[in-house]
């Protein structure tokens, strides 16, 4: 279990976190949502190792994430930032960094890229290379910082498999969105931060059952029937 009690991040006189407490349980998916600029990108890095200077405590395990050394903190988790590096290697020279990737790239039917630089890649193509690096790393916390914003449907799907993979297999994951739909396709748990406060931290149907997108976010919800069937929701502003 991973526990955040009474975490604060302050840059001068202002917080960019303050005082979020909460349990990251294994085996969960948690969706992170809000507004831009609300602190979903520093809590991300906050609980992999982006920050030291922060108070409060971050526990793996009951110990505290400042006690374990480099090498042990890259055992911890497997980031993929929202930012993107650009490093002009190819495809398949980068993702010879990580057992497996390479192979995992070819599954997502990417295989065709594999020689490209990866300087020359789409912006989709990039985000699932980087990807499968995330999830070939063996960690106990998988964070994913916005992982579909530069992504389509086909994709999206993939990506979203992937996640609930490592759900099954008793890992952590947490996943920042924009999307409140997709959040919830996938999402076990929903964390929601505004100003850097945490406004809600809500199983999935409880967030919908007290309805919390409209509360928080001004949003209407509407109801419709998938291709597949299936009925599903949408919010709208």
């Amino acid at each position: 279990m991973i526990a955040v009690a009474g975490l604060s991040i302050r840059t001068g006189s202002r917080f960019l976190l303050e005082d979020i407490s909460l349990d990251l349980e294994e085996g969960h998916i948690y969706a992170l949502l809000g507004d831009n600029g609300s602190g979903k990108t520093t809590f991300i890095r906050s609980l992999t190792s982006y920050f030291h200077s922060y108070s409060g405590s971050i526990l793996y395990d009951g110990r505290e994430l400042r006690t374990f050394s480099r090498k042990e903190r890259k055992t911890l988790h497997s980031l993929l930032p929202q930012l993107l590096p650009s490093p002009d290697l190819t495809v398949r020279r980068l993702l010879s960094m990580a057992d497996g990737a390479a192979e995992k790239l070819c599954s997502f039917g990417l295989e065709r890229i594999m020689d490209s630089r990866v300087p020359a890649l789409s912006g989709g193509e990039r985000q699932m290379v980087f990807l499968a690096l995330a999830l070939m790393r063996s960690a106990r916390l998988y964070a994913f910082d916005e992982p579909e914003a530069s992504l389509d449907q086909r994709f999206r799907g993939k990506t979203e498999a992937e996640i609930r993979k490592l759900r099954d297999e008793g890992r952590t994951v947490i996943v920042s969105f924009h999307d409140i739909s997709r959040a919830l396709s996938v999402a076990d748990d929903i964390i929601v931060l505004s100003g850097g406060s945490l406004a809600a931290f809500q199983s999935r149907d409880a967030f919908l059952s007290e309805r919390t997108a409209e509360k928080l976010f001004g949003l209407s919800r509407a109801q419709y029937i998938g291709e597949d069937g299936r009925e599903g929701i949408i919010f709208i502003e």
